[in-house]
């Protein structure tokens, strides 16, 4: 072995006993040519920093005072107090984080390896979303098409086409149109549960349809996570027993979850060239909920991290809340609704690498 290769080893093996059991983090090599993202809450890195009137924002403090992306530091129009679910597949994909789509930066090159079109408080109905003027899924499948309009110019129509084709397109979006159908009585007097399910299921059938007829193929679906076990949910329908999830959220969310997975496996069985990868994030942030020391969290999970954690979201979570917590890192949630970056973190660690080994397959 020559003295270049010995220095070499042990170069590494020095790097692995500095780094083993560090927070060190590797971003993988570039496995996918883009990222497309269309959702809300969940997914919103600051498409309503930009929605004129929008309140459904988060780009103050105490939102993102952990996040760190290269030089950028603080709030980012985020809902946690730093990165979520379209951050950390990013990461994990080895590309940047998907500017969003009406940020003024989102143009010419930065546009070439992802967009996102996520807007908080929104849903597949329009209904959902004409209370927040927030931009509705219908409305996101709009903007994800006019990027791939967008991608001929900047790479040509060849190369747009294998990004289109060859990239995933996250669809976190529908737990809006849910917590809607709760609030409100005219709804549950129009639709019985089964029917506004249906409802919301055609409306994201027939849009995930027209992204396929503009060249998607590959769609990484989420399911709803376990909406009735957020703080906020518990607080509006169950306040002395915040040590269980709604339980009429819980069974409705999971009947959806169940007859949404059923319509994406159908979807790929009769759209030529499609892969679907059904996320199951209900299952993971249900034992978030109840299992908390399973997973290093120390705080109770009924309560979020801004302020008395039972109900400050969105423009009542801010820096004058009272009781924030110094350290996000020991709660599931970091507002009464939206998960904190270390359980993002863990629920996007049970399904990622499943994720990519079935999209990055040959599509039958």
């Amino acid at each position: 072995m020559g003295k270049s290769a010995v220095c070499g080893l042990r170069f590494l093996l020095v790097l692995g006993i500095l780094t083993q059991g560090s927070n060190v983090h590797f971003v993988s090599a570039q496995s996918f040519p883009a990222l497309v993202c269309i959702g809300a809450s969940q997914s919103d890195v600051g498409v309503n920093n930009n929605v004129q009137g929008s309140v459904a924002r988060a780009n103050f403090l105490p939102y993102g005072r952990d996040f760190i992306n290269g030089n950028r530091r603080g709030p980012t129009g985020r809902f946690s107090n730093g990165k979520i679910l379209p951050d950390l597949l990013a990461e994990n994909f080895g590309l940047p984080f998907p500017l969003p789509y009406n940020n003024p930066t989102a143009t010419g090159a930065a546009i070439v390896q992802g967009i996102n079109t996520a807007s908080a408080g929104s849903g597949w109905l329009n209904g959902t979303s004409s209370a927040l003027g927030v931009i509705p899924g219908t409305q996101q499948v709009q903007w994800v098409k006019k990027w791939q309009q967008n991608l001929v110019a900047q790479v040509g129509a060849s190369r747009a086409s294998t990004i289109v084709q060859e990239s995933p397109y996250l669809i976190n979006i529908s737990d809006n149109d849910i917590l809607a159908y709760f609030q409100s009585t005219e709804l549950q007097q129009q639709y019985t549960e089964e029917q506004y399910r249906k409802l919301i299921i055609d409306t994201a059938v027939s849009n995930i349809k027209d992204l396929y007829s503009g060249g998607a193929r590959k769609f990484a679906v989420t399911s709803v996570s376990a909406r009735g076990c957020s703080p906020g949910q518990i607080t509006r329908y169950q306040p002395t027993k915040r040590d269980q999830c709604v339980g009429k959220i819980q069974t409705f969310v999971q009947k959806y979850n169940t007859e949404y997975k059923g319509a994406t496996q159908s979807l790929q069985s009769t759209l030529p060239g499609s892969k679907f990868f059904f996320a199951d994030t209900f299952s993971i942030t249900v034992d978030l909920f109840l299992n908390p020391s399973k997973y290093g969290f120390r705080e109770n999970t009924s309560r979020a991290c801004c302020g008395t954690g039972t109900f400050e979201t969105g423009p009542l979570c801010n820096s004058l809340s009272i009781g924030t917590c110094l350290n996000a890192t020991n709660y599931l949630f970091f507002d009464s609704e939206h998960y904190s970056q270390n359980a993002w973190r863990i629920i996007v660690g049970t399904f990622i690498e499943d994720l990519k080994s079935s999209l990055l397959t040959q599509s039958p």
